[in-house]
């Protein structure tokens, strides 16, 4: 990966992890990350970010499996907050099943049109 990448994020990521302030979980099987997501902690509040299944692993519940372990490892190093973004309703509607509500909506910007 730090060859493909040759920009030097692979070590900033390693670093990332090793200190602490990012945690990541995957689903593996067969040596093959099918599913994986991270958490970034500071404090008492962390967010879930990047959480991606494999197009032909999807419907397994492999998403919602990498959000809980993500959210119970938060919640392991004192995380009183836990917080995410979803990119539509369906996936929402997922994050609920967990317990997750929606408490706000985020709004993007972008450069001026």
């Amino acid at each position: 990966m730090r060859d493909r990448s040759g920009d030097g994020s692979v070590d900033r990521v390693v670093a990332r992890i090793r200190a602490g302030l990012t945690v990541v979980a995957a689903a593996v099987e067969d040596g093959t990350a099918l599913c994986a997501g991270q958490h970034q902690p500071v404090g008492a509040v962390s967010e879930i970010v990047g959480v991606g299944t494999l197009p032909t692993p999807r419907r397994r519940g492999l998403g919602l499996a990498v959000t809980a372990a993500l959210v119970a490892d938060a919640r392991s190093r004192g995380v009183e907050t836990v917080f995410l973004s979803a990119g539509d309703e369906d996936v929402a509607r997922l994050y609920a099943r967990l317990g997750f509500r929606r408490i706000a909506t985020a709004l993007i910007g972008g450069p001026a049109q």
